[in-house]
């Protein structure tokens, strides 16, 4: 291959999506063997309609163009076209994305009958004249012309996919698109005429390598246009279609190594910005703490849809998919650890770290995630009143709930016949706040003064039926009666400290639920020990 040119990387720098929407020769409805000359009365013919006050734009949009634009071009637009024209190198280029007549330019006044097909929208006619050409120039041009032909349908479609007719994004079009540019970059004879076409120019800027320079790098302009297609598809919404033109890209048969290179360019600009909505949501949050959890689910919600589109491009597993989820997962959470911090609003702290636990990709970040979500999970069910469920506990206020557990006999002392009870025991805190601790105290103490005060009048009675003769038998039955009543009051009062209902809910409290399940039991020791 000869040295490449001075401008060489100047090639296809503007390819993308709307190569053939701006292509001169489509907009400006030029053969791509327009003379300078014909340029020159194309331009001013649209210099007497503009002084005319008529429309200038050129005659496509529903003209006789090969493959008119759907809507008519700005005239700025037409005239841009055809000063990109007079430039040499950037004419090549746009050369190479049209259609080329079968016959040398120079055999005037020669019909094409492929391109006048597709001129009167016999697009069928047109695509079975490419797929049975004549020999030598006209094989190398018919294999051009059908690549050209899918590629602009497929773009077409893509850019007009709420009316494409044949799938969102035109993406049953990629395929043969794709397919027949191979066949073009494995045809030696049309470079041949690509590079006779830069001779012809007569610029420096276009030295013997121009054909084998373009011919190099066309593949990884083809792949990335597609893949920035299927990209902008997913995120769109169509994450079907962006998957299946993704498919397509896959399996066209291209290097993996270009293919590979072409989705981590068309992913990378998606990805920067998740990544730069993520730091600068951190940033604000640190400045301002009391509103952190508002910029960790301004992260989440305008990444999870992005996060989900990019999967069906690259995959889950792909590596730049686990770094950008794991970053993205790692400033939520840092945002949620300096809410928590802040306002102890543990409830909507577990809340954000679990859907960032959904978006980490690693075992590593998820076990982060994991640790400090428990963190929260254990704030919010010790730093809230057992028994309301509302309002904040209060430390002087824990009720502690005494257990026992582990109970084992052991045998010791002379002859190992000396039986022993061990177990263990612990007070289990649950949280509580002072208004209800309060409201236990205060049912307690109305309750035994209830049962005491019944207790005292009943057995004020008792005496006063002893002193006035009453038979024996009557007293005394009171007095058991009494002390009967004076159980079944104090029975329906606190236990432990708690009244009977509240005490009653201890069995559910995580902590004392896990105990149970493991066998421990109320109390300080197993009963029946003295």
């Amino acid at each position: 291959m000869s040295t490449p040119n001075r401008d060489a990387a100047a090639f296809f720098a503007r390819a993308d999506p709307h190569l053939y929407r701006r292509n001169p020769f489509r907009v400006a409805d030029l053969s791509v063997h327009a003379t300078a000359r014909d340029v020159r009365r194309r331009t001013e013919e649209l210099r007497v309609k503009a002084r005319l006050g008529a429309d200038t734009g050129a005659d496509t949009g529903g003209g006789t163009g090969l493959l008119p634009l759907r809507r008519r071009p700005a005239p700025d637009s037409v005239q841009d076209a055809l000063q990109r024209l007079r430039d040499p190198v950037r004419r090549i280029e746009d050369e190479l994305f049209w259609f080329w007549p079968a016959h040398n330019e120079a055999v005037e006044g020669a019909r094409d009958e492929a391109l006048d097909a597709l001129r009167e929208r016999r697009i069928h006619d047109a695509e079975r004249l490419w797929a049975e050409p004549g020999p030598g120039r006209a094989a190398a041009v018919a294999a051009h012309n059908l690549a050209v032909l899918k590629h602009a349908q497929a773009l077409d479609g893509y850019l007009d996919a709420d009316t494409a007719a044949d799938g969102p994004g035109g993406r049953d079009l990629w395929k043969p698109a794709l397919r027949h540019w191979r066949t073009v970059l494995d045809t030696d004879a049309f470079w041949d005429l690509v590079a006779a076409r830069a001779r012809a120019a007569n610029d420096p800027r276009l030295g013997p390598g121009t054909a084998d320079e373009l011919r190099e790098r066309l593949p990884a302009v083809l792949l990335r246009i597609a893949a920035d297609a299927a990209v902008r598809t997913s995120l769109g919404g169509d994450t079907l279609g962006g998957f299946a033109l993704t498919g397509v890209i896959r399996t066209s048969g291209y290097d993996e190594a270009a293919v590979e290179a072409a989705f981590r360019a068309a992913t990378a600009p998606e990805m920067e910005r998740l990544r730069t909505l993520a730091r600068s949501a951190l940033d604000r949050a640190t400045e301002s703490p009391e509103t952190a959890c508002d910029e960790a689910v301004r992260i989440l919600d305008h990444s999870t849809a992005p996060l989900d589109a990019l999967d069906e491009i690259l995959t889950p597993a792909h590596p730049l998919m686990e770094g950008v989820r794991d970053e993205i997962a790692e400033r939520v959470q840092q945002c949620t650890i300096v809410y928590g911090n802040e306002t102890k609003d543990w409830s909507k702290s577990e809340e954000i770290l679990g859907r960032a636990g959904e978006i980490a990709a690693t075992v590593t970040v998820k076990t982060r995630i994991k640790k400090n979500l428990d963190t929260a999970g254990d704030n919010l069910l010790y730093g809230t009143c057992w028994f309301c469920g509302d309002t904040p506990a209060d430390d002087d206020a824990t009720y502690e709930k005494k257990m026992y557990g582990n109970v084992r006999e052991e045998f010791g002392g002379y002859g190992g016949y000396q039986r022993q009870i061990r177990w263990q025991k612990l007070a289990v805190p649950v949280p509580r706040c002072s208004g209800c601790a309060a409201a236990h105290r205060d049912r307690g103490r109305k309750v035994a003064g209830v049962g005491c005060g019944f207790g005292a009048a009943a057995l004020a009675l008792a005496v006063a039926l002893i002193v006035a003769g009453a038979p024996p038998l009557l007293p005394v039955g009171l007095i058991f009666l009494v002390i009967i009543g004076f159980f079944v009051v104090m029975g329906t009062g606190n236990i432990d400290g708690l009244p009977k209902n509240a005490h009653a809910t201890l069995g559910a409290w995580p902590p004392i639920q896990e105990r149970l399940g493991a066998g421990w039991l109320f109390g300080e020791k197993p009963p029946n020990l003295d």
